[in-house]
């Protein structure tokens, strides 16, 4: 949702290299050196004082680039960053058809600056292979030593406090002599298993409010495949209109468009995949859903909603702009996936959320993984004095760095309440019209990623509602999200705990490379669409036979072999479920 919003805000101003901070001066870019306009008197510089110097970041992630300021040493928060550490930061962005095909290519060249920031929620994103050679080939330095004596990052030594795919494989590993790569935005506490309706996005299925009160139904009791079904037979034979007059499909398409992802909400009730298509059997055998017969039970169900008439004939095809359109003027009786925090939700109180529908096991609960990071960042071995950067990385994990980063400067943007920031009326209008761009230039803090990404990306130690009492700047002042939060309150849904990555993220293995690229080019979800678009059942059967043989000659046993392994070692690595 912020990477559209900044696209759209942001990109038009983009250049091939965006550059965050300018030198104040000429900074000394050692550390040790006094600066023209810099504090010379030790006496007057504060506690966070690091050094006076320049740091030089190198981002691979659009959000950070389509987010900087125009001139970041003018901005407030630039400003107090310098007095209270001595850092003036630069920012470098470079644009490319996919941020990590630039990383690769910069990595590979050996153009890195000071440090490198990129996106990495874990370890089997391509990301983390690129980082992984890096680290190897000497290119980043090693930081345990900084590491252990610093306010937030000590943390990470903990037992327990790292997830275990970030310990085991990104920042501690068995193949490294000392921690090259930080992962960032780790939980302080997991809270994955808690609803806390100021931050919940509440997606899937929703259904016009008007017709649920016609029906006399409740929409959230409505679990099973059955129950769907029926449901759409009802809405179907009640004669409900759109806002033109015409028949209304009982099921439509995403409100972004015909996707394929949709069927996670339509026929979760044959879902046995749960991890990206894969999972254990009770017999403790790895199968993919292709072997067994979930995969003509989610076929033999669509295919009879297209038969009866029951959902929209371009409900995976319908591009972005017909299938909002057909949404806003309710020719869509349901939609299949839209969210509360979006306007067609929460601004009319028009639609409410439908089920969620149980999965495989019986179980409608919403599955969380608990902790996980969300981007990472290194220093290079080159660069001078790096426990100077490890230092200001820190620094903005502290409270201090957070409010600073995330909130302004107190008493100009946020007052404190009760040990508490409130952001000022006059900020808080800005963050609920989305004003990005006057946040980015004329405050320079993130706001919770709807001003300047850079800072809420970098940090890590997150606990927002126990720290600031709201789960983003503004959240706790009202604003223009009341009806979203209104319908996660009204709407609560359960979680469950299933620790451990999808199976495919392991297809990263050296081993398995020729595996991954055949897998690559097989697509189970396009082989479903095609199957219940099919002319005959002779047909659906060929596809699905014919998917078959293919995941066979890919490298099916291999793979399967090689999670065996895995599972046995740590069977909290996958995020497999069976039927208890």
């Amino acid at each position: 949702m912020k990477s559209k919003i900044f696209r759209m805000i942001m990109a038009t101003t983009m250049v091939t290299t965006m550059l965050l901070g300018t030198l104040t001066g000429c900074t000394a870019k050692d550390g040790g050196t006094e600066a023209s306009g810099s504090t010379s008197d030790s006496a007057d510089r504060p506690d966070t004082w690091i050094a006076d110097r320049t740091i030089t970041i190198q981002a691979y992630v659009d959000d950070i680039g389509y987010s900087l300021p125009e001139d970041f040493s003018e901005t407030p928060v630039g400003q107090e960053i310098k007095r209270l550490t001595g850092i003036d930061v630069e920012v470098q962005y470079t644009p490319g058809a996919k941020d990590s095909e630039v990383l690769a290519s910069q990595l590979a060249a050996g153009t890195i600056p000071d440090v490198v920031v990129t996106y990495l929620n874990n370890s089997s994103r391509p990301e983390f292979t690129l980082l992984l050679k890096a680290a190897k080939e000497g290119l980043f330095a090693d930081v345990s030593e900084y590491m252990k004596e610093s306010k937030v990052y000590s943390k990470y030594y903990e037992e327990g406090y790292l997830p275990n795919d970030t310990y085991k494989n990104i920042t501690f590993r068995d193949d490294l002599d000392g921690a090259y790569i930080m992962q960032l935005s780790i939980p302080a506490v997991d809270r994955s298993l808690e609803f806390n309706p100021q931050e919940e996005y509440v997606g899937g299925m929703y259904i016009q409010k008007s017709i649920v009160e016609a029906l006399g139904i409740n929409p959230a009791a409505i679990r099973t495949q059955e129950q769907f079904y029926d449901l759409l037979v009802d809405i179907k034979n009640g004669g409900f209109k759109d806002k033109n007059g015409n028949d209304v499909y009982p099921l439509g398409p995403k409100y972004w468009g015909g996707s394929k992802d949709t069927l996670d909400y339509i026929v979760r009730g044959y879902n046995w995949g749960v991890s990206d298509g894969y999972n254990i059997d009770q017999d403790g055998n790895i199968k993919h859903e292709v072997e067994t017969d979930y995969v003509y039970k989610k076929i033999d169900f669509v295919r009879k909603l297209l038969a009866e008439d029951l959902m929209n004939p371009e409900f995976f095809t319908m591009d972005s702009t017909r299938a909002a359109e057909v949404s806003e003027i309710g020719n869509s009786a349901i939609i299949a996936d839209v969210h509360n925090y979006q306007e067609i939700v929460y601004e009319t109180g028009e639609w409410v959320p439908l089920g969620p529908l149980n999965d495989y096991t019986g179980d409608n609960a919403k599955v969380v993984n608990g902790k996980s990071g969300y981007g990472a960042w290194a220093i290079s071995s080159e660069a001078e004095n790096p426990e100077e950067i490890f230092a200001f990385f820190d620094f903005l994990s502290t409270r201090e760095g957070k409010l600073l980063g995330n909130y302004g400067i107190e008493g100009e943007h946020y007052d404190m309440v009760d040990g508490k920031p409130v952001v000022k009326p006059e900020i808080l209008e800005h963050i609920n019209n989305g004003d990005s761009e006057w946040l980015i230039n004329n405050v320079g803090a993130s706001f919770g990623g709807t001003g300047v990404v850079l800072w809420e990306f970098i940090m890590t130690d997150i606990d927002w509602l126990e720290e600031f009492g709201e789960s983003r700047p503004g959240a706790g002042s009202g604003g223009g999200f009341e009806g979203a939060i209104e319908i996660a309150t009204k709407y609560p849904y359960k979680e469950k705990l299933i620790p451990g990555l999808d199976a495919t993220a392991y297809l990263s293995a050296d081993s398995l490379m020729e595996v991954k690229a055949q897998m690559s080019l097989l697509d189970y979800d396009e082989m479903l669409v095609q199957a219940m678009y099919a002319a005959s059942e002779k047909e659906v059967k060929d596809i699905v036979e014919g998917f078959r043989k293919q995941i066979q000659q890919a490298g099916l046993e291999e793979f399967r072999a090689y999670l065996e392994e895995i599972y046995k070692e740590d069977s909290s690595s996958l995020n497999f479920y069976p039927i208890n």
